[in-house]
């Protein structure tokens, strides 16, 4: 089974009961017709051991150009895949942002995951922080002023991250040099040993989002 016909299975299951229309649209596209709102096209990307990279999104958007999602599954996505997206005003995302994005948002391209919203929230009010870019699915880097250097942390949305957990995250990011990963539940209460033992032989600090909040300001060596 392709990745579209999942998608637009999942879609059938998802939207069963409402008075939305699903079909497929050219080699990779998935479009959801909705009363009462614009349709709604993704791009299904097909898993691949290889990245999905910036000439790829190009592609696809030549290929479906009222693609507002690019929908990603099971694949690592390149770091400037996500400025070229903004650049192109199109959105990447997963399955579960693209159910989300159409059930709640007309332009779907705007969507904005609630951890991101929320990541985004905090952070900003620090005042040491000027912007905020993306670099992969949950990968963030922060412009700092009073010639501090940027940082790229991974954030990381589960009440309790396992040893497991923490070298599949990893694996998502394989061309980034990251600086922290950030635990943003607020509910989360800290780190096993196991996780914290495989943090330090990686070189990559753990924090909650309090405590990294509380370090920003801080040189980072």
């Amino acid at each position: 089974m392709s990745i579209r016909s999942w998608v637009i299975k999942q879609l059938q299951k998802e939207f069963h009961s409402s008075h939305s229309s699903i079909q497929s649209i050219g080699e990779n596209g998935v479009r959801v017709t909705r009363l009462g709102r614009p349709d709604a096209t993704g791009y299904c990307v097909e898993p691949d051991g290889s990245p999905f990279t910036a000439p790829m999104l190009d592609e696809a958007i030549a290929e479906l150009p009222e693609v507002g999602m690019v929908i990603v599954t099971r694949r690592v996505v390149d770091a400037d895949v996500y400025s070229r997206a903004l650049e192109l005003g199109v959105c990447v995302e997963t399955f579960g942002g693209f159910s989300r994005a159409v059930t709640f948002l007309d332009d779907i391209s705007s969507y904005m995951h609630p951890e991101e919203e929320y990541f985004r929230r905090r952070i900003s009010r620090t005042r040491i922080v000027s912007s905020v870019s993306r670099r992969g699915h949950r990968a963030w880097e922060l412009q700092r002023i009073n010639g501090l250097r940027p940082l790229t942390v991974v954030t990381h949305d589960r009440y309790e991250l396992t040893d497991e957990g923490f070298a599949g995250v990893l694996d998502q990011y394989p061309g980034i040099d990251i600086d922290a990963l950030v635990i943003t539940n607020p509910s989360a209460q800290g780190f096993g040993k196991r996780v914290v033992t495989s943090a330090r032989e990686a070189n990559i600090p753990l924090y909650k989002l309090d405590d990294f909040i509380g370090k920003i300001r801080e040189r980072w060596t």
